[in-house]
């Protein structure tokens, strides 16, 4: 997409996370807003979860970022750590410390020193952990042991983990039990609604600098919103195929066409019936980011997208 020619200084409809497309729907704003309640209130742990796709690590990162600049933060990518000295060697990595050839006990020691000199200050420094639904118990243990640092007048580490929700329930097994005991505060994104779905796609073209909405369609935008499922990784992958299919036809807007392309990419199926241009799809399972196998679920016809989006207009 040739963002000069459409007048944009940023890309809109990114797959990865990118602050600068947040858009504070109710889930995630809920969400935000409850990270930064827990922070407050001296909370050792929250957990935030939800399916893939939802926008949980953009929503973490958009809780760092609006943090006073004087809380240090670290964040862990990824939680594939085999034992709690890898978990600790990242945490020294992040906060650019030596972290080689130490024994487990002495990256204990050494974590344990950079969260305590950071205390007189005032500085609860906050750790992020994404992935965290492949962290085993004695992982999750550390943490916890971890979160014990501190005083009467600061804690010494507040711990986000970003996770699936199948950590949750896995939370209420005996072996976790300790850790799930010290969970003080947990949220959830959940899928977009249709109308939540569409200010999603709307924001990032306003955000990037289409207020005038040139690059979808009324009718392309209806037919994210139907197959999107609310999941805000698939709404922006259908858009972003979309463009790219306008743009290699030399277009500059996406039209229904250009997107039912995109749906037929991305594994969701079109039908061609008449006129009416029935559409099919195929339900999209967001915890494994791809189609799965079942019967078609109706999406409203041309005809009737485009009679919405018409009230649509004259409703704005």
């Amino acid at each position: 997409m040739d963002l000069a020619r459409s007048g944009q200084t940023l890309r809109p409809f990114r797959s990865t996370p990118d602050t600068r497309l947040f858009c504070p729907t109710p889930t995630h704003d809920a969400a935000l807003a409850g990270l930064r309640e827990a922070f407050a209130a001296g909370e050792a742990v929250a957990l935030l979860d939800g399916d893939a796709g939802l926008g949980k690590t953009v929503t973490v990162l958009k809780f760092l970022e609006d943090l006073d600049a004087g809380v240090p933060r670290l964040f862990l990518p990824s939680a594939r750590f085999a034992r709690p000295a890898e978990l600790l060697q990242s945490v020294l990595f992040d906060a650019d410390l030596p972290y080689q050839n130490l024994s487990e006990h002495e990256l204990r020691l050494a974590v344990t020193d950079l969260l305590l000199k950071r205390l007189p200050a005032g500085a609860t420094t906050v750790l992020v952990v994404d992935e965290a639904q492949t962290l085993s118990p004695d992982l999750l243990e550390e943490l916890r042991l971890l979160g014990n640092l501190g005083t009467h007048a600061a804690r010494a580490l507040f711990v986000v983990l970003v996770a699936w929700p199948d950590l949750r329930d896995r939370l209420a097994k005996p072996e976790y039990l300790p850790f799930g005991q010290r969970l003080g505060a947990r949220f959830q994104l959940e899928a977009l609604s249709e109308d939540e779905s569409e200010e999603f796609l709307l924001a990032q073209l306003a955000r990037t600098g289409d207020r005038k909405r040139r690059l979808l369609d009324a009718e392309a935008l209806s037919l994210a919103v139907a197959a999107g499922r609310g999941v805000p990784r698939l709404l922006n992958q259908l858009a972003a195929t979309a463009l790219a299919v306008a743009a290699s036809a030399g277009a500059a807007t996406a039209d229904a066409e250009a997107m039912m392309a995109a749906m037929a990419q991305l594994g969701l199926v079109a039908e061609d019936g008449g006129d009416e241009l029935p559409m099919g799809t195929v339900p999209f399972d967001p915890a494994r980011s791809r189609p799965i196998d079942a019967p078609q679920l109706a999406v409203p016809a041309a005809e009737s997208r485009s009679a919405r989006a018409g009230k649509r207009r004259k409703a704005g």
